[in-house]
């Protein structure tokens, strides 16, 4: 009996883990980074080598390209033809700038929250609030990382309930960047000697009272008296 040869196997192309790998990498990037710029530990202005954050990060230099982009997208990030990235500068005028413009979107945001948020939305923002009061006050850089957590939770939480995915994602957006001016005004002022604490509470006590008005204007006074003191930190360029 003739012996039928098996055909020939075709190669299976090799399945490419690179574009999932390079997702994680491109991720954990991004969160280093953005984390250094907020806390300022990458300085305003200063330029961002590939090579060098590579280095530092120990992750591939694609990866942190894609980073860098994504933070560019995000305002925390510079790019410069044929001068690489480096990090967004800081001034006074874009400072001013940002304070109403947040002011602007997350009163926007409080209100909707205030008009339609249910009880979930209380629950939580009496959950977030209650984790900011009992978190001790950042008057050591050991204390700043959790007390940043809560934070900004508390805010966030104060908004949530507006039902709109896009202002969240702007206010997140405007929220990173005043983070950034205020990390680098803690360096320069001695604690805060005002109260926080209740300055919060009265935001949280008029948006549980379905107060826009109340908790807009609360809002506002409490942007703008961070901006004053950023301003009276007599940081450079602003």
């Amino acid at each position: 009996m003739m012996e039928i040869e098996n055909p020939p196997k075709r190669s299976t192309p090799p399945v490419s883990v690179r574009p999932a790998s390079t997702r994680s990498l491109t991720t954990q990037a991004f969160e280093l980074l953005r984390h250094d710029i907020l806390t300022s530990k990458l300085r305003p202005s200063e330029r961002l080598r590939i090579q060098n954050l590579s280095d530092q990060y120990q992750i591939g230099t694609t990866a942190i390209r894609e980073a860098l982009s994504r933070l560019v997208t995000d305002g925390l990030v510079e790019s410069e033809d044929q001068r690489g990235f480096c990090v967004a500068p800081v001034s006074r005028d874009e400072l001013l700038d940002l304070t109403q413009t947040r002011i602007d979107i997350e009163s926007l945001a409080l209100n909707a929250a205030i008009s339609i948020g249910s009880l979930e939305w209380e629950s939580r923002l009496l959950g977030a609030f209650h984790r900011l009061s009992k978190t001790p006050a950042p008057t050591t850089p050991e204390l700043h990382g959790e007390w940043a957590l809560v934070h900004r939770q508390f805010h966030e939480a104060l908004i949530q309930g507006c039902g709109s995915p896009w202002l969240l994602r702007i206010c997140r957006l405007l929220y990173d960047k005043s983070e950034r001016y205020r990390n680098l005004a803690e360096q320069h002022t001695h604690p805060e000697r005002r109260n926080t604490i209740v300055e919060h509470q009265q935001m949280m006590d008029a948006a549980m009272a379905r107060d826009g008005t109340e908790a807009t204007r609360l809002l506002a006074e409490h942007f703008r008296e961070t901006t004053q003191i950023i301003l009276a930190a007599n940081l450079p360029n602003l």
